[in-house]
């Protein structure tokens, strides 16, 4: 798959992860809870797998294990401590601003997401000197 439909797919999901925070939030009835569940667990299993993906793109062959060792290890962590801090904020704020904190946060990973699109676009464009182009010289 190429780094453009990951890039696509990591923004669809977190696009659609906005809304179902929202809903979770102001969920009054089953329906838009079970509406909001639904999305975010879409959003959720579409943002994972790309971020996997992009994860395993890093490093030397001989590193990957270790980056993406690394990174699972950290995903363990954010799913031990997400669930504490979020559950702190939602019994000391309330619900609903709980959700739009979160839903608010969930821009930052939007916009790093166009930083990285903006630098992978200019490495692509940058012209590359290969070693036997460097030894003709």
């Amino acid at each position: 798959m190429t780094p453009e439909h990951l890039y696509l797919k990591y923004a669809i999901g977190i696009l659609i992860l906005i809304p179902s925070f929202i809903l979770l939030g102001f969920a009054q009835s089953k329906t838009i809870l079970w509406i909001g569940l639904t999305l975010f667990s879409i959003a959720s299993s579409i943002v994972i797998n790309v971020i996997n993906s992009f994860a395993s793109k890093y490093g030397l062959e001989s590193e990957k294990g270790t980056i993406l060792g690394i990174f699972r290890s950290l995903q363990a962590l954010a799913r031990a401590t997400g669930p504490l801090i979020a559950s702190f904020a939602y019994w000391s704020i309330g619900e609903q601003t709980t959700y739009i904190f979160g839903a608010i946060f969930l821009l930052c990973p939007f916009f790093i997401l166009y930083d990285v699109q903006q630098r992978f676009k200019h490495m692509r464009l940058t012209p590359t000197i290969t070693v036997s182009e460097a030894k003709d010289d």
